[in-house]
């Protein structure tokens, strides 16, 4: 009887060893952002598509947006930032601030000024394979040190830098300043495909910043064992 024992013992731990070299790893695998033009964005992350801020290509410029999303995230209801008809699927709409979870990711909304007479504004702060990446729609007023402290850390940070409608270069610097990110994306400027004139160009943010990087085309990876370790400004270009 003991040999059986033996045998016994000797097959379940080399089923549990088995068991061990095929679990997956933990979710490190990092994710996918790609800037559709304006101020939005498209992050895929395991089994989730996230959209942020969707806009009608007619009156905003860009090509059309044909995503298909499982989520959207409205930083305010202005046309150019709310535009959900043209994706594709049934995805949950978040325009509010608070917490929500959606398997392995984290959404937080912070509400913040989008300036005098303009309404408020949610930016969302989005942590998944353990990055954190903030969205800051029509952010129109800096935030005091203590909401800033209620952002946590942010790893990205997708911020406008046009003015007019929003923070202008100098102000969207003084937060980078105040945050520390590891990538700063800018968005919301003035563009050759943008129909909104009224936004700066973006040379006035790049201008005089000790790291820029120019990359080819509108999509990069992100991964957090990766990412620089002082702040780097990453260009996109639009589609």
């Amino acid at each position: 009887m003991l040999w059986r024992h033996l045998a016994v013992s000797v097959v379940v731990g080399c089923l549990a060893f088995a068991a061990v070299l095929s679990a997956p790893p933990p979710s490190n695998q990092g994710v996918t952002l790609r800037w559709l033009g304006h101020a939005c964005f498209v992050l895929q992350a395991p089994k989730v598509t996230l959209v942020f801020d969707p806009f009608p290509a007619d009156r905003v410029g860009y090509k059309p947006i044909k995503e298909r999303a499982d989520i959207v995230l409205i930083s305010h209801h202005h046309f150019d930032h709310n535009f959900v008809g043209g994706l594709k699927g049934k995805p949950k709409i978040i325009d509010t601030p608070g917490e929500h979870k959606f398997g392995a990711v984290l959404i937080v909304g912070f509400k913040t000024s989008h300036g005098d007479g303009r309404g408020s504004n949610t930016v969302f702060v989005v942590e998944v394979a353990g990055l954190r990446i903030a969205h800051c729609g029509d952010l129109g007023v800096l935030p005091s040190d203590v909401e800033l402290k209620g952002w946590g850390r942010v790893d990205v940070l997708l911020v406008p830098v046009g003015g007019f409608y929003t923070i202008d270069a100098d102000q969207a610097w003084q937060l980078v300043q105040r945050l520390k990110p590891a990538v700063v994306i800018p968005m919301h400027y003035g563009h050759p495909q943008s129909k909104i004139r009224e936004l700066a160009p973006l040379d006035n943010f790049l201008k005089g910043k000790p790291v820029v990087r120019h990359l080819r085309g509108n999509s990069v990876s992100l991964n957090k064992k990766t990412l620089p370790k002082r702040t780097e400004i990453w260009v996109l270009q639009a589609p």
